[in-house]
């Protein structure tokens, strides 16, 4: 049956959760969270997701089956809102958020589940934000989150018309679109191909002390409007 391009629900909850769940499978992943089963991993992110298709400036856009009502395929964009001219701009100060993130960051770690590697966990997270801070500045974008495809539906170029969905938004409102993702990540060239420039990267330099081997390097991936 064909494929349908839709904005999910809170009701797709549980099917984006699993979809994810089984999509996080590299050896970072597990050095990072260990081997979690998946079916409780999915659970656990279930009411989370829900929330977050709830808020204004996050958007999960799937593709389900017509035939099944299987969700094939996820993306989940945070967004730009619209700028609000009746709303004055309360810029926070610098020190007001160091310690407000300071403390989001707090009880991050401690929601982390028991058995994983909250360090190595913190450090990718604290990278990762550094990362996408360098390369974006203050420029709204679209950026994606998460991608992932369940395996009966790969190789459909499904992953392609998710981020497609990103592009036509983003050109219209002269905006760009942004990613983040491994050095190793098959996907890479991928995004290459579909016009993302990579602007930068950040690298833990020895996973041996987290119980790991190698270095792990994340890129950033800028695609400009057209």
């Amino acid at each position: 049956m064909p494929l349908e391009l839709l904005e999910a629900v809170p009701a797709d909850s549980e099917a984006i959760a699993l979809l994810f769940a089984l999509s996080w499978t590299s050896p970072f992943t597990r050095l990072q969270f260990g081997n979690v089963d998946t079916d409780e991993l999915a659970r656990d992110m279930a009411p989370r997701i829900a929330d977050h298709i709830k808020k204004p400036g996050m958007k999960f856009i799937v593709t389900k089956d017509q035939g099944s009502g299987e969700i094939a395929s996820v993306a989940q964009w945070s967004v730009p809102l619209d700028d609000r001219p009746d709303e004055p701009e309360v810029k926070e100060a610098a020190e007001d958020e160091t310690e407000r993130q300071e403390l989001e960051d707090e009880a991050y770690r401690k929601k982390l589940p028991e058995n994983s590697n909250k360090d190595l966990i913190m450090e990718f997270t604290l990278g990762t934000r550094k990362l996408r801070k360098d390369a974006l500045g203050e420029q709204k974008c679209y950026l994606l989150e998460n991608l992932a495809t369940h395996p009966s539906y790969r190789g459909q170029g499904l992953a392609s018309k998710l981020i497609n969905w990103a592009f036509v938004r983003a050109d219209e409102e002269g905006v760009i679109v942004y990613l983040d993702t491994a050095r190793d990540n098959k996907a890479l060239q991928l995004y290459k191909k579909l016009g993302f420039e990579e602007v930068g990267s950040t690298t833990i330099e020895s996973l041996s002390i987290y119980g790991g081997e190698g270095f792990h390097t994340h890129v950033a991936l800028i695609r400009h409007p057209k």
